[in-house]
């Protein structure tokens, strides 16, 4: 399990009593995240638990992890690792997050534990960040933790029922020197 305080923010698994916020979230800024997650539906609280759910028992199997990012109590984003193969010994990290909660380094510092969870204590070799080439926050994420552009794959990615193009950033377990200093 991780939970991390981070300044004002908190990050732990995110867990099927939690569908209600998860929810919660997705209603007041789900059209903000469907801009660029190729899954929807998790408005309604049945929707939310069974994503939920489905990362708990993933889990379990250590292919997947969902993380909640609360500030002051309310759940305002989510790290995860949509896939983890510990046979290549590879993952895929993404993020989400309300826009009243960012450009304060929360997303950074978030995924950054994540990096050291997964190459410390999971012993993994690469871990990849994926996003639409739009998606500038997103890119900026990378590009401050070191994560190297290896290309672009077209028309890859459904988002509303429309293929955008998806970026692929990666960064190596012996590229990772844990999150630089924070500036101001």
């Amino acid at each position: 399990m991780l939970s991390l305080q981070i300044d004002d923010a908190r990050l732990t698994d995110l867990e099927p009593w939690h569908a209600e916020q998860l929810a919660g979230l997705f209603r007041a800024h789900g059209d903000d995240f469907y801009d660029w997650l190729p899954w929807e539906g998790f408005e309604d609280v049945d929707g939310a638990r069974g994503f939920i759910e489905s990362f708990a028992k993933a889990r379990g199997e250590g292919t997947r992890r969902l993380y909640g990012i609360w500030v002051e109590g309310e759940l305002v984003g989510g790290t995860l690792f949509p896939s983890i193969n510990a046979r290549s010994r590879t993952a895929e990290a993404g993020v989400f997050l309300a826009a009243s909660a960012r450009g304060r380094g929360i997303v950074t510092r978030a995924v950054a534990a994540m990096l050291d969870w997964a190459f410390v204590e999971r012993g993994l070799h690469r871990v990849e960040w994926r996003c639409a080439p739009g998606n500038h926050a997103s890119r900026r994420v990378a590009e401050r933790l070191g994560f190297t552009h290896e290309g672009t794959l077209r028309e890859v990615f459904p988002v509303r029922e429309e293929r955008q193009d998806l970026e692929v950033w990666a960064l190596l377990a012996r590229e990772w020197s844990g999150l630089p200093p924070r500036v101001g």
